[in-house]
């Protein structure tokens, strides 16, 4: 019975991990506008996706094309990475 528990118990927490990995989203589109002091970026879509405090969009400029990486999160599009897309 110990091993059906500790099984279980081990197959849900893989289950929660990589439900937790999907919940990443990508989005693709060319820079509207950035925002160095808000930490923000606006796609074409008019979306504007929020990244952590001390951004760098130094290496950015409007019109190039990137691919974000975010999650939603209380209603805002919380960005973790951005690269130039192909």
């Amino acid at each position: 019975m110990r091993k059906i528990v500790v099984s279980a118990l081990v197959i849900a927490t893989l289950g929660l991990s990589s439900a937790a990995m999907a919940a990443a989203t990508m989005a693709t589109g060319p820079i509207v506008s950035m925002d160095a002091k808000a930490c923000t970026v606006t796609l074409d879509k008019k979306v504007v996706y929020q990244f952590p405090a001390k951004c760098d969009f130094s290496k950015l400029k409007a019109g190039e094309k990137v691919t974000i990486t975010f999650e939603m999160k209380a209603g805002k599009n919380n960005a973790t990475k951005i690269v130039a897309a192909k």
